[in-house]
């Protein structure tokens, strides 16, 4: 009887263009870079775990850098863009309930992409191409609080940093959570409480 090969969901990170070797190093290379680091994972650990030689990784990549560095544009694109159209939309209450089922929705989806943009951000953000810098998820969230601030919403801060690091912070923790199983169920089961919290924090 054929065995046939493991049918994988798709991932923010893959594209339908990439090949099936492509697919499995970034597989693998985010799985490896979520559970050790980047600096940690070396060439041969990815190799091994896509199942390929270290030149079919080298076929696609100059170097194991320049597959973080990719990798991290395209998880951080993925994630800025359902973010920056939920912060976008109507008034501030409807906008902060969007960006919360946007990050939730996105660690349902695939968890490790969200993780491996969270701890890779300080090193790998810099390292991206200026047309890739463009695309902030901090500045989304900056202009949909100015707006909440305009609306009324969002009371007793002299400036927009506190409640974006509070938001911010709060989701990191929550996939972290997740990740090592510390939160029964999905991230999107958590969506309602993470609005209550915010919304009591906003009201100073």
């Amino acid at each position: 009887m054929e065995v046939s090969a493991p049918i994988h969901r798709p991932r923010c990170f893959v594209s339908e263009g990439d090949p099936p070797s492509k697919q499995s190093v970034l597989r693998a290379a985010l799985e490896l870079f979520v559970e050790h680091g980047v600096h940690a994972t070396n060439v041969r650990m990815i190799a091994k775990a896509a199942g390929y030689t270290n030149p079919a990784m080298f076929k696609f990549f100059a170097s194991k850098d320049a597959l973080a560095v990719f990798l991290f544009e395209r998880c951080y694109g993925q994630l800025h863009r359902a973010v920056e159209d939920a912060a976008g939309r109507g008034a501030f209450h409807e906008a902060l309930a969007g960006v919360v089922d946007a990050f939730v929705s996105q660690m349902d989806d695939d968890l490790e992409a969200v993780l491996f943009v969270q701890d890779s951000l300080r090193e790998l953000w810099p390292r991206l191409p200026a047309r890739a810098r463009k695309r902030s998820i901090l500045r989304a969230l900056r202009e949909m609080f100015e707006r909440g601030i305009r609306e009324g919403a969002v009371t007793g801060f002299p400036s927009t940093d506190v409640p974006v690091a509070a938001l911010v912070g709060l989701m990191a923790q929550l996939g972290r959570m997740l990740y090592f199983g510390e939160v029964e169920g999905s991230a999107r089961a958590q969506g309602a409480s993470l609005e209550l919290a915010i919304g009591r924090m906003l009201k100073g």
